[in-house]
C-alpha cells in the first residue's frame, strides 16, 4: 500500500501545486520511528490477543488474509479485504466509539471528496479508504449550491488510507506500507511488512482512528459545539500572561485567516471574545524557524506603544516540528525545525482600505509611522510594511492609535554594530519593497535593511491607495504602474521606482480624485526619499566615494527622518481640516475591495478586521 493513483483529471495540476510545498523529502533509514508511534493506544499483549481472535489474520501463517496473487487480487474487489481488516481493528479496540458510530471505515475509492472551498471546484480526491468520524472537531460537509448534502467529506474524516498495487511482477505478499508525515515538508518511513510487523500496522490504524482527537493531531485547545452535524460555535483556550488558562468564546467557526501551505509559517487566526469584558480579540497561531527570534520579543517591546499592535497574552512554545517527526535533537541535513507560538492580541478597526476620507487615510498612516518610529527607537525594525499590515484604529481611538502597525513576524533586533540584518528581497511583498531591498536580488553589495526601507514601503502603501481609490475609499482601478511593479523582475521594478520617486506630477485621472493637500503629501514624501534612496543604491552599485560616511549619516539621522515624514503628514492633515466634504474619522467602514489576483503573495488579509 502506498500513494493513491487519482482518477481525477486535474491530478497533474494538483500535483504541481503540492510538490513545491513539500520541497526535499526526508526518508528515514530505520523503522524505529514508525514502531514508536501510538504505543500508548494498545499494548503488545492486547494486540496479540486481538490477532489470536481475528478471522482476518492467520496465526499459523503469520499473515493477514489478503489475496496472494496479483491476478486474483485484480479479479476481485481488492479494497474489500483491506476494509474488512481495518474495520475489525477499529471495532475491536474502539468498541464504544464503534457502537456510537463515531468511527467507521468507509470505502471511498469511487467517491469524489471536495477539497477546500478556497480551491477550484474541480479539485477533488478519491482516497481508497477513510475513517469517517463524529465528534467535537468533525462536521458533515457543507452542501454546495444546487447539490445534495454529502455524508462523507474531508470535514468528517479522521484519517485516510491509500491502496495501490504496484504490479504483477511484485508478489502481493511482498507489497508493504509506508508512513508519511507532513510537517515542515514530507517525511517517509522505510517500508513496513504488515505481516511480519502486525503490531505496528495495528497501532497505525488505531492512531488514524482514535476517538481521542489529540491522537489525530487535532488541536485540543479548540473545542466545538455541534448542532445537526455542523459546527455552530466553540471555545479556544490560551494561556494568560500570568500563566492561567483563559477560555475564549469563538466568534466564528471559520478561521479569520489561514495560510494553507504545508511548510512555512502556516498562520491561522481566530476571532474571539474576551470573557471578562466582551471585547473582540484576535488569536494568531503560527510557526517560526527555531533559529529566528520570536515575534513575541517585538510584541513585548511594543507594549504600551501607540500605533503598534498590542499583545494580551501568549504561549511561546506549543510544539516543534522536530518532535512531531521524532527527531528530538538530532536533525537531518537541510531540515528546518519550526516552533509554534500562539499570541492573543487586541482587535482594531479593519484594513486601511476601509478608509472613508483623505483625512482618515493620512491620520492612519501617520500614526502607524509614528508607532514604527517608537519600535525602531527600542531596537526593533518591522521589515514587512505592506498594505495588509496597517489597519485603522478602533472606533473612538485617540490620536496615536488612529492607524496601527501589525504583524511583527519578520521584525528583527538591532545588532551590536547598530545595524539590522542585510536586506533580503525574499522578505515582504514586492509591491511595497524599497529600491534597496529589490536590488538585493541582483547586486552583490547588499546593505542592512534600515528605517528608510520601511519608510519607503509606507510611501508605496500611500501610492497604491492614491492610484487605485478615491478620497471616499471607492475602488476605481488597479493602476497599470502598480501592475508593472508587481509583475516585473526586481531590476526593472527598482528602475521603475526610481523614475516614480523622481516624478513631480501625478496623472490627472488620479489627482482629480483627491484633495490637493493629500497629493502634496504624496509628492513631498517622494521628494524626501529620493536623494536618500539614491545614495543607498549608489553604494550598492559601487558608485559612492564615501560609503561609510553616507551610511553613518543615515544611521545618525534616523529619528529626524521619521520626524520629517510625520511633519509632512501633519501639514497635510492641517490643510484638510477645513475641507467640507471630509467624512468623520469613525463612520462605519465600507466593505473592503480586494486586490486583483495580480497582486500576489499578500499576507494576513484584513488582519484584525472587525
Amino acid at each position: 500500500m502506498s500513494e493513491v493513483a487519482s482518477s481525477n483529471s486535474d491530478y497533474d495540476e494538483q500535483k504541481e501545486l503540492v510538490l513545491p510545498d513539500l520541497e526535499e523529502v526526508i526518508e528515514i533509514e530505520d523503522s524505529s520511528f514508525a514502531q514508536s508511534l501510538y504505543c500508548d493506544l494498545a499494548s503488545d499483549s492486547a494486540i496479540d490477543n486481538f490477532l489470536k481472535k481475528s478471522r482476518f489474520f492467520s496465526l499459523t501463517e503469520q499473515r493477514w488474509n489478503l489475496p496472494r496473487s496479483y491476478t486474483k487480487l485484480i479479479d476481485t474487489n481488492f479494497y474489500t479485504p483491506v476494509v474488512n481488516i481495518v474495520s475489525s481493528i477499529v471495532k475491536h479496540f474502539w468498541r464504544d466509539a464503534s457502537a456510537q458510530k463515531t468511527r467507521r471505515v468507509i470505502d471511498t475509492h469511487r467517491t469524489d471528496l471536495d477539497h477546500s472551498k478556497c480551491d477550484p471546484s474541480s479539485h477533488k480526491s478519491r482516497p481508497s479508504l477513510v475513517i469517517r468520524a463524529e465528534g467535537p472537531s468533525f462536521q458533515v460537509p457543507a452542501a454546495p449550491s444546487g447539490r445534495r448534502l454529502s455524508k462523507i467529506g474531508f470535514s468528517n474524516v479522521a484519517g485516510c488510507i491509500e491502496i495501490q498495487v504496484e504490479g504483477a511482477e511484485i508478489p502481493v505478499s511482498d507489497q508493504l506500507i509506508r508512513v508519511a508525515i507532513y510537517a515542515s515538508g514530507a517525511q517517509y518511513t522505510p517500508s513496513i511488512d504488515i505481516n511480519e510487523d502486525a503490531r505496528t500496522f495495528v497501532r497505525l490504524v488505531l492512531g488514524l482512528s482514535s476517538p481521542n482527537e489529540s491522537d489525530l493531531g487535532l488541536d485540543s485547545s479548540i473545542q466545538w459545539r455541534i448542532q445537526d452535524g455542523r459546527k455552530v460555535g466553540g471555545t479556544l483556550t490560551a494561556g494568560g500572561l500570568d500563566g492561567t488558562e483563559i477560555v475564549y468564546p469563538l466568534l466564528s467557526v471559520e478561521p479569520f485567516f489561514r495560510r494553507t501551505e504545508m511548510r512555512g509559517r502556516c498562520t491561522t487566526c481566530w476571532l474571539v471574545s474576551d470573557p471578562s469584558n466582551g471585547n473582540r480579540l484576535l488569536v494568531k497561531d503560527s510557526f517560526r524557524t527555531a533559529d529566528r527570534p520570536s515575534e513575541l520579543i517585538h510584541l513585548q517591546e511594543a507594549l504600551g506603544t501607540p500605533g503598534v499592535v498590542q499583545m494580551v497574552s501568549c504561549v511561546p512554545d506549543r510544539g516543534q516540528t522536530k518532535d512531531f517527526r521524532g527527531f528530538q535533537d538530532t536533525l537531518p541535513i537541510n531540515f528546518m525545525n519550526r516552533v509554534e507560538t500562539r499570541v492573543v492580541m487586541r482587535c482594531y478597526g479593519g484594513s486601511i482600505l476601509n478608509f472613508k476620507s483623505a483625512m482618515q487615510l493620512l491620520c492612519a498612516l501617520r500614526d502607524a509611522i509614528a508607532g514604527h518610529k517608537e519600535l525602531f527607537k527600542r531596537g526593533s525594525l518591522h521589515r514587512d510594511v505592506s498594505i495588509d499590515n496597517v489597519v485603522l484604529g478602533e472606533p473612538g481611538a485617540e490620536v496615536g492609535d488612529l492607524g496601527v502597525l501589525i504583524d511583527l513576524d519578520m521584525a528583527t533586533r538591532r545588532g551590536e554594530d547598530g545595524c539590522h540584518p542585510p536586506a533580503n528581497w525574499q522578505i515582504g511583498i514586492s509591491l511595497y519593497q524599497s529600491r534597496a531591498v529589490l536590488a538585493s536580488k541582483y547586486l552583490q553589495r547588499i546593505l542592512p535593511h534600515d528605517h528608510l526601507d520601511d519608510l519607503e514601503s509606507f510611501l508605496y502603501i500611500l501610492t497604491h491607495i492614491v492610484y487605485s481609490y478615491d478620497r471616499h475609499g471607492v475602488l476605481h482601478q488597479f493602476h497599470d504602474m502598480l501592475i508593472n511593479w508587481d509583475e516585473c523582475e526586481s531590476m526593472l521594478a527598482q528602475d521603475s521606482r526610481e523614475s516614480y520617486l523622481a516624478g513631480r506630477v501625478v496623472p490627472m485621472n488620479v489627482s482629480k480624485r483627491w484633495p490637493d493637500a493629500l497629493i502634496r503629501v504624496l509628492l513631498d514624501f517622494k521628494a524626501f526619499l529620493l536623494p536618500l534612496s539614491d545614495k543607498k543604491v549608489e553604494i550598492m552599485r559601487g558608485l559612492s566615494d564615501d560609503e561609510e560616511g553616507v551610511l553613518e549619516t543615515i544611521k545618525l539621522n534616523a529619528e529626524s527622518h521619521y520626524d520629517d515624514v510625520i511633519r509632512l503628514f501633519n501639514t497635510g492633515i492641517s490643510a484638510l481640516k477645513d475641507e467640507d466634504d471630509e467624512t468623520p474619522l469613525h463612520d462605519s467602514p465600507i466593505p473592503r475591495r480586494r486586490l486583483p489576483a495580480r497582486a500576489k503573495a499578500l499576507e494576513l488579509r484584513e488582519l484584525l478586521q472587525l
